[in-house]
């Protein structure tokens, strides 16, 4: 390892939001990241732009020592895409799988602030995907753990969440209006578009912590991605019981 993260490339791919794309991480910083405006690519098309920035560093498949992936939730078929093109890369190069919540992925450009977080995103037919949390150190605490919830449950759902005042809303759900009237006086939205973005870039640097949520092999068949839709949010491989 090299500081708070393992030795190589690592491959990030991201599909769960408006940008899809692929960025390469190796060794405590970033190479190279493409993403466009893309939410209803192919796995074909994704893969053929991941194939050309490993080109254009020099690297294949081979080289890569882990996979990262976005699990949602956000767009049902980016989502579906994303894990689809992700367990294809891991299987035909034999490589682990690190999967990665978007809320976490979202959050973690502001893990250095020690606020309370709270991420609003695929606001849809009056619901919204809402989860609270803060950073301690590298592990990401869940206050109020995801679930899709109606718009007008959000300030209820908050109440008991310690923060309440001085929250960051993050996600593309914050700055709308729709919600507008729920969060008055619970925190402040950042809608700044290079901080709520989904990027490639964190997916990647996620994945190559040590301690990421790692499956390769047949435990990849077992991956399923992170919907929020009438239920909590269970990461990959957990149970009720």
């Amino acid at each position: 390892m090299t500081g708070g993260w393992i030795r190589g490339p690592v491959l990030g791919i991201e599909t769960t939001g408006r940008l899809t794309g692929a960025a390469i991480f190796a060794d405590g910083r970033l190479l190279a990241e493409s993403a466009h405006d893309a939410r209803a690519q192919s796995q074909e098309t994704l893969l053929a732009q991941a194939d050309r920035l490993l080109r254009a560093l020099g690297l294949a498949p081979r080289d890569l020592v882990r996979i990262g992936v976005a699990l949602g939730p956000g767009s049902f078929t980016g989502v579906r895409v994303g894990l689809a093109s992700a367990r294809a890369l891991a299987l035909g190069a034999d490589l682990p799988l690190a999967c990665i919540p978007s809320h976490e992925a979202l959050a973690w450009p502001l893990c250095d602030l020690g606020r309370t977080l709270v991420l609003l995103t695929g606001l849809r037919r009056g619901e919204v995907f809402l989860e609270a949390g803060r950073w301690e150190g590298h592990a990401w605490r869940a206050l109020l753990p995801g679930a899709g919830v109606p718009v007008g449950d959000v300030g209820a759902r908050l109440a008991a969440v310690p923060g309440a005042g001085s929250f960051l809303f993050l996600g593309e759900a914050a700055g709308l209006p729709d919600l507008s009237g729920e969060l008055a006086g619970l925190g402040q939205a950042v809608t700044e578009p290079l901080v709520s973005a989904r990027r490639p870039a964190v997916i990647a640097c996620l994945a190559a912590r040590p301690d990421a949520l790692v499956v390769r092999g047949v435990g990849l068949d077992a991956v399923e991605p992170l919907y929020l839709r009438a239920a909590d949010a269970r990461r990959p491989g957990t149970s009720d019981g």
